[in-house]
């Protein structure tokens, strides 16, 4: 860096590193989630046991300080006489064009299923859209058809014979 005064040198430098290890710092957290998301994923793909989970309970949720809108499913899946209660966050934008409030009935009470590990049942993914078993690599069953108009569809709906 030849023709650049000593003081502007050593801010560059500082700007410099202090940038850098700035985007570390960011990047090695992304990077941790991305490993652990993928190790469990392996996991659940080679020791899959499916159960049917029940949905009791949704609720709105805000995360982060941009409130950014989140459907919450509570739901319950049991394996071998052992009860999981757990949750999963769906981003509103991303999975719902006309899913309101008054329209949580008809998903309540329903069933879908449940993947996990049968080494670890907590390791699981409640597989209720196309692209939650897209991850999996399996088919979206015809018996969830129903759950796509309910989702995605703006007119009134019926609750489905089942």
């Amino acid at each position: 860096m030849e023709g650049i005064p000593k003081e502007t040198k050593v801010e560059f430098e500082w700007t410099l590193f202090i940038k850098t290890w700035g985007f570390v710092l960011i990047a090695l957290p992304a990077l941790y989630m991305s490993i652990s998301s993928s190790r469990e994923k392996k996991q659940i793909i080679a020791n899959q046991v499916y159960e049917a989970a029940t949905i009791v309970r949704i609720e709105n949720v805000m995360k982060g300080r941009g409130s950014t809108p989140f459907i919450r499913f509570h739901y319950r899946y049991s394996y071998k006489n052992q009860v999981f209660n757990e949750y999963q966050d769906y981003k509103y934008q991303r999975y719902f064009v006309n899913f309101t409030q008054d329209k949580w009935w008809l998903v309540e009470g329903r069933h879908f299923p449940v993947i996990f590990s049968s080494e670890d049942p907590s390791k699981h993914r409640i597989l209720m859209f196309w692209s939650d078993f897209s991850k999996y690599s399996l088919p979206f069953p015809d018996s969830l058809k129903w759950s796509e108009r309910v989702f995605y569809d703006k007119l009134p709906y019926t609750y489905p014979d089942a």
